[in-house]
């Protein structure tokens, strides 16, 4: 039995339009985020998955607005295609993924609000959520902004 791992990646425009023509995602070069101990670490005092798991869509989602990223995409990937990073300016949850990511793998993804981070950069990144399966109506409303 295949162990999956959710990890988090941020997504441009272009990414996303590739896969949706394409239907996976071919070269995810983008470092991805997913809950490692050293994320559990930095947390210490709680066991709660989704606290975890909000930490590192916000840590992704703080990349993405590095980066031209839009979207942070939420894809489920075999544990043996995830290697965390690790070395000096490692972030906490960094990993990189290797392989093509088909549509399928992917369960959600989360727009960007970048003109809410950038009236508080230290706020909370906030994030509208999209099935996987609006992919469409996503790229619509990127495509619109």
């Amino acid at each position: 039995m295949t162990t999956m791992r959710r990890v988090y990646l941020h997504l441009t425009e272009q990414q996303l339009t590739a896969l949706r023509e394409t239907r996976e995602l071919a070269d995810p070069t983008s470092p991805g985020f997913a809950v490692t101990d050293a994320v559990r670490a930095e947390q210490a005092g709680t066991d709660d998955d989704e606290l975890y798991e909000f930490a590192v869509t916000q840590a992704a989602a703080r990349a993405a607005l590095q980066a031209d990223g839009v979207v942070v995409a939420a894809a489920d990937i075999a544990s043996s295609g995830v290697a965390e990073e690790t070395g000096v300016g490692a972030a906490s949850g960094a990993v990189r993924v290797s392989g093509p990511l088909p549509l399928k793998r992917f369960a959600s993804f989360h727009l960007v609000d970048r003109s809410a981070a950038e009236e508080d950069p230290e706020a909370e990144v906030e994030l509208s959520w999209f099935d996987a399966t609006e992919l469409d109506l996503l790229l619509h409303v990127v495509g619109n902004s």
